[in-house]
């Protein structure tokens, strides 16, 4: 891997793929500057950015580990300013109130979760998987189980197809708004 000073990040040799440098270099200076004013970023736009792939890009699993840490920060000083103004119990209520449309998910039996793929040569997630998931996050949200924030971001499902599957998009929906409540626990 080459090196450069001024990368905010490994830079990977011309022959391997990485992430567009210009554009990470862009989204982490807008992030910085909404963190240093107190502005904020929205969660889901940490999330859900992508970036170009290039020849010499920067090294994927370095950014995407620093856009995770990214959330935690954003979400922790979003718990701050909050507790500051409103309480603790009003913060775990806050919290509380986000997690009750995520607990009706939880709460249905297994199978029956998610949607199926539309289509049965669609793929999507193995349900038993993604059930067993669900088992677990019930349990954290009731603080029986101590699961990190990154457990579930990175979480692997096995394809499937049909009625063994659960559609890939509503899943990765869920877990992003879970992944959100987890972050901002702390």
């Amino acid at each position: 891997m080459a090196q450069n000073e001024t990368a905010l990040f490994t830079l990977l040799d011309d022959g391997e793929q990485g992430y567009n440098r210009r554009e990470v270099d862009e989204f982490m200076g807008r992030a910085r500057v909404a963190y240093d004013s107190g502005e904020g970023m929205a969660l889901s736009e940490i999330r859900d950015v992508s970036f170009s792939m290039t020849g010499g890009g920067y090294d994927p699993a370095e950014v995407d580990g620093a856009l995770d840490r990214l959330e935690d920060a954003f979400a922790g000083s979003e718990r701050d300013k909050y507790i500051e103004a409103h309480g603790e119990d009003a913060w775990y209520e806050l919290l509380a109130e986000r997690a009750e449309p995520l607990r009706g998910r939880l709460a249905l039996p297994d199978g029956k979760r998610f949607r199926e793929p539309a289509h049965s040569s669609s793929n999507g997630y193995r349900k038993e998987q993604v059930d067993e998931l669900c088992r677990q996050l019930e349990q954290y949200l009731d603080g029986e189980n101590p699961m990190s924030v990154d457990e579930v971001r990175t979480i692997t499902f096995t394809g499937a197809h049909g009625h063994n599957g659960y559609d890939e998009a509503q899943v990765d929906a869920f877990l992003d708004k879970m992944t959100e409540i987890m972050a901002s626990v702390g």
